[in-house]
């Protein structure tokens, strides 16, 4: 049954089911908060999804190791692998449609709107995401948050047919999916020194004291490319949703951080840049722990999507240094690890978090300039044309291909790159829109021959016109008579622009400025914390 309110009778029953959990709350709050588990942020370890593949595992030990499935171990000798795959079925999930969040601290009013909804007739439920952490110190950081799902099913439509007859509350819910049952199949394992094939039932780990190379691996988020990885053991292999299989390795926040530093900044780079990168991607970690992916079992993929960790055979020495000579340093804000987000090249100036991804502003994510010497007269905000012309002498100025940079395609060649995405046909004007304190474009309007888009959000504004490398753009239009000819991109920087720049802080350092300046550079509001004695 689905209640539609209007705004007072809404208010009047909030208020009600406030005043009937007010009593009740604070003792559920002391009492949930003596059982809450806490992680130890100098222990803390992250569960990783390694690989998705279709129907088969290859991989490589270079000694010897065994497998584990069930109750049964088999010796496995130094060699290359493969797991092939047979009757492959899903993992069972649940389908939750979420209505709000609520933070720690929170309590009273979270019990309240759970109260509400239950008189309504539904069943909510609370998923907690994020860790509550406790340092070397004894200080407790909190970064988790309660999402309280007011339905679930078994069958994604049903969730879908809810969720859509609320688009117009003043709060719109969201769907997510949580892995209830693993998926199974049955194995056969061929390779090094098989006189006959071996038969296995999922999931399986692969126990081995090398590390383990997993062939055919997609190469990164944007790219199709396929490569060889090597990762730590134990691994674990099940199946998915899709009937795919699927690859998992558990690792310390440090031992991750090994392979993420390289992967997100070239280890040639200037030491203190190295440092400022790994202080930023370990708060991010810490911050993004238990978060998107927790309802489906892990923490983290090994693209972009949440950060670039390129395994075992991505490590360096130099970046081996940065992160440990800043083991267990994070950044801090009202008593949370912050998402320390950070992109390739801000083009000058950083970028407000709610001007690129929905949600709320945050107040360590704010745009800022990151010019040598400031000057209130030179901002995109005050010319953007000026500003994009000029190239005013900031940071990240060293990115020579990326901090200005111009694009020309002609009507057809613009034409096909947009009808890739969107089918509008020919396209007859770019309208530009809203733009935020760095000028990057949040709205955008393409009008073409046989239909028109507007388009929402600085990452689907650039995967439009095929990539663009920020949203910090100026649009040209060189007619032919009354029609265009030619449309010219001029613009700056590389990435969302959000948090920390990246060569931005290369210059810095390049400049004799150590990782706790360039981190106070670009995270203004949050405190250095050490999260290890």
């Amino acid at each position: 049954m689905f209640f539609k309110n209007n705004r007072s009778q809404l208010q009047k029953q909030y208020a009600s089911a406030l005043m009937l959990m007010l009593g009740l709350s604070m003792a559920a709050a002391a009492a949930m908060a003596q059982s809450e588990e806490t992680v130890s942020s100098a222990h803390a370890q992250v569960r990783m999804r390694y690989a998705v593949l279709p129907d088969a595992v290859t991989f490589k030990t270079t000694a010897a190791g065994s497998l584990e499935a069930g109750a049964s171990h088999y010796p496995l000798e130094a060699g290359t692998w493969t797991l092939r795959a047979e009757n492959l079925q899903p993992a069972r999930q649940h389908f939750y449609v979420f209505k709000k969040s609520f933070q720690p601290g929170d309590e009273v009013q979270r019990d309240a709107f759970i109260a509400l909804w239950r008189q309504r007739g539904y069943t909510p439920q609370i998923k907690t995401l994020g860790k509550r952490f406790r340092t070397g110190t004894g200080r407790i950081i909190d970064n988790r948050v309660y999402w309280i799902a007011i339905a679930r099913f078994d069958k994604e439509a049903d969730a879908t047919a809810l969720a859509q007859s609320m688009q117009d509350d003043p709060i719109r819910p969201w769907i997510r999916s949580e892995r209830v049952l693993p998926g199974s199949c049955t194995f056969t394992l061929q390779g090094t020194n098989t006189s006959k094939p071996l038969t296995l039932t999922a999931p399986l780990k692969i126990h081995c004291t090398a590390p383990i190379e997993i062939m055919n691996l997609s190469d990164a988020y944007w790219k199709s490319n396929q490569r060889n990885r090597l990762f730590h053991g134990p691994l674990e292999i099940t199946v998915g949703y899709g009937r795919d299989l699927e690859v998992y390795g558990t690792l310390a926040v440090e031992e991750y951080l090994r392979g993420v530093v390289p992967a997100e900044m070239p280890a040639s780079w200037p030491l203190e840049a190295l440092k400022a990168q790994a202080i930023v991607a370990r708060s991010e970690i810490y911050a993004s722990m238990a978060g998107k992916y927790e309802l489906e079992g892990f923490d983290f993929t090994i693209f972009e999507s949440c950060r670039a960790y390129n395994g075992v055979s991505g490590h360096a020495v130099q970046s081996d240094a940065a992160v440990a000579q800043t083991k267990g340093m994070a950044l801090v804000a009202q008593n949370k690890y912050i998402s320390a987000v950070f992109s390739s090249c801000c083009g000058g100036w950083t970028e407000n978090n709610d001007n690129v991804w929905s949600g709320p502003p945050d107040p360590v994510l704010r745009g800022k300039s990151d010019l040598r010497t400031n000057s209130p007269s030179i901002s995109p905000a005050q010319n953007l044309r000026t500003w994009l012309t000029t190239a005013p002498d900031a940071w990240c100025a060293g990115d020579s291909a990326g901090y200005r940079w111009q694009k020309s395609y002609s009507r057809s060649e613009l034409t096909e790159i947009v009808n890739q995405r969107h089918n509008l046909g020919t396209v007859l004007r770019i309208e530009e829109g809203a733009r935020g304190v760095s000028g990057r474009l949040k709205t955008l309007t393409i009008v073409g021959e046989k239909d028109s888009i507007t388009l929402t959000g600085e990452l689907n504004i650039r995967q439009a016109f095929g990539g663009l490398p920020s949203a910090m753009v100026i649009i040209e239009t060189v007619m032919n008579g009354t029609s265009p000819a030619v449309y010219t991109f001029t613009g700056g920087g590389r990435g969302h622009g959000v948090g920390m720049c990246q060569y931005g802080a290369r210059g810095m350092a390049s400049a004799g400025k150590d990782f706790a300046a360039i981190a106070a550079h670009y995270f203004p509001h949050a405190d250095l914390e050490r999260t290890m004695e």
